[in-house]
């Protein structure tokens, strides 16, 4: 049967859902390289692990066209949250939950509206931080009335007839919930809130640190780390990210201070047991991927673009960078419901993956810890040196574009009725890849396909009542196929489309809205006996899903190698 929430489990499930959505709508208006606002910076430390900072509001002409939608996803959450209510008061588990947690959760489905949200505080200009005090996460955001954050906070806990425990720290009250190990803190100080999970035994003077009471000796305010990788990058000030796995990593090698050695003393981690071989070892693994960077270059109300870098040490970046192949069509729009392909130069992985092995017989690890990798070597040589057909290295990589699905019902077993599909093969020797098909169907064989690019029919009884029409195209340096009435007339665009400069590694892209509809009707949540999710709440969780469609038409995504790293630029299409 479906469990009900416990109501301290709920109330900070509450909140934490509160902060989170607020931030993902707070937004940028400003020009790439402008400067940011560090008020809240100063509060992060210099060292932090990772930050994102959402430190300027949207333009108002982006808040005017968002809002509508956005409240419309908050009221879905809220009509998912009145299902959980009403799901748990028929429940027959111990009679169901309490009158009090039901009014409780009703009030917090009050929260969840843009009207919700203001009042509590929450404004359009409300900005937010999420960073590691040590390890420890600390979101902190503004508010336009500190009271408006306590009171709606408060009415929570009245309905509930049990609230979060209160404490006091350097003259500051700050909720708290959770068990013997861990807790939930929350504090509302002057016009901020502030929420970390912490040990449960956190010295007083730790976690005034934590809550902000105590400011770091140097700060992201200090150190300018933020405003570099804007500038460094293009980026706007509105959603910047930093992911530092150096300092991670550093955390489990050197000798902690303050929360991190809290937290790792509740972890029951002793470092003491590496010796100073591994953590040099370690330590240089660490700088192969050092950071990961994130951010937003444009932002309109016809579009976001975005770009996420893995930063990798030069000699890998150049390594992988070999490896893209040209793909017709591939990082272009395809227009459909779905696309998504991805390319590879195999005899440049070959190369790549020769050189790692190399290196690591050059300069072996002497760590224990990695042994394994170090006696695997020999065996990885002989694996690549096993004979490959030429074929194999003469492909290129692929492009699937799905133009429509109908009638599929994943949640009974229904495979679709119609599907229209369009797939690409890119290849150095086309018609030897044809030759190897022909082989083993003799369906192919009787294909009379000239390298033109002109669709060909192809009947096989195989596909015969599960798909209207077939067609096959080629050209020297590809294969295409189609699936579905009319699409073959796509195939001789598809196969002469031009190849994008870089290569990316892979790409994919969807239309938004349908896909998010089709998911919505076609998602199965697992039941798992006892524990099975009501009908009812699959569908308020479909409809929640349906509604997030409503924000963007459509999004692409795309990953390359460039001399920086992994790069994942993004572009989402705000629909109308």
């Amino acid at each position: 049967m479906f469990k009900a929430f416990t109501i301290k489990t709920v109330l900070s499930f509450c909140f934490l859902l509160v902060a989170t959505v607020a931030c993902t709508d707070s937004s940028d208006k400003t020009d790439p390289g402008s400067a940011l606002d560090t008020a809240l910076l100063r509060y992060v430390p210099a060292d932090t692990p990772y930050i994102f900072a959402m430190l300027d509001p949207f333009p108002d002409e982006v808040a005017d066209k968002l809002e509508p939608k956005i409240d419309a996803i908050l009221r879905s959450h809220a009509g998912m949250l009145k299902t959980i209510r009403d799901t748990a008061l028929k429940s027959a588990e111990g009679g169901g939950i309490p009158n009090e947690a039901a009014e409780a959760l009703d009030e917090m489905g009050k929260l969840l509206s843009i009207e919700g949200f203001r009042g509590a505080g929450i404004q359009r200009d409300s900005k937010a931080v999420v960073y590691g005090v040590g390890l420890l996460p600390v979101l902190r955001m503004t508010l336009s009335d500190g009271d408006l954050m306590d009171a709606a906070i408060a009415r929570v806990e009245e309905k509930a007839g049990d609230g979060m425990s209160v404490a006091i720290i350097g003259g500051q009250s700050y909720r708290y919930a959770g068990d013997d190990e861990g807790r939930l803190v929350v504090a509302v100080i002057d016009n901020e809130i502030v929420l970390s999970i912490v040990p449960t035994n956190l010295p007083d003077e730790l976690l005034k640190s934590v809550l902000g009471l105590t400011l770091p000796k140097s700060s992201m305010a200090d150190s300018g780390e933020l405003q570099k990788i804007i500038d460094d990058n293009d980026f706007l000030t509105h959603s910047v990210g930093l992911i530092d796995f150096e300092r991670i990593v550093a955390t489990f090698l050197d000798d902690q201070s303050g929360v991190n050695e809290e937290l790792l003393a509740l972890m029951e981690y002793d470092g003491s047991v590496l010796d100073d071989v591994c953590r040099s070892e370690i330590r240089e693994m660490s700088g192969i991927f050092p950071r990961i960077v994130t951010g937003y270059s444009e932002m309109s109300v016809d579009r976001f673009v975005s770009d996420t870098i893995l930063e990798l040490r030069g000699d890998i970046a150049a390594g992988l960078a070999a490896l893209p192949a040209p793909v017709p069509g591939l990082g272009s729009d395809q227009g459909g419901l779905l696309a998504f392909g991805m390319s590879v130069d195999l005899l440049a992985a070959r190369e790549f993956y020769t050189a790692r092995l190399d290196a690591l017989q050059a300069d072996p690890y002497e760590c224990e810890l990695f042994a394994d990798l170090q006696e695997g070597l020999e065996q990885a040589r002989t694996a690549l040196n096993q004979p490959i057909p030429p074929i194999v290295y003469s492909f290129k990589g692929f492009l699937a574009v799905v133009e429509d699905i109908e009638g599929m019902d994943l949640a009974n077993n229904q495979p679709p009725t119609s599907a229209d599909i369009r797939v690409l093969v890119a290849t150095d020797n086309a018609a030897g890849l044809l030759a190897m098909g022909a082989m083993f169907s003799p369906e192919i064989a009787g294909l009379d396909i000239k390298p033109d690019g002109k669709p060909v029919r192809f009947e096989s009884q195989r596909l015969a009542g599960a798909v209207d029409a077939a067609y096959v195209a080629m050209t020297d340096t590809a294969l295409a196929m189609s699936i579905g009435q009319g699409t073959e007339v796509q195939l001789g665009d598809m196969l002469s489309a031009a190849v994008n400069e870089p290569h990316p590694f892979a790409s994919m892209e969807m239309d938004t809205a349908r896909y998010y509809e089709f998911i919505s009707k076609t998602m199965v949540i697992e039941d798992d006996g006892e524990d099975s999710i009501p009908p009812e709440l699959k569908a308020a969780i479909g409809e929640a899903m349906a509604s997030a469609g409503q924000i963007f038409s459509r999004m692409t995504v795309r990953v390359e190698f460039t001399e920086r790293g992994i790069e994942i630029p993004s572009t989402v299409e705000l629909s109308e």
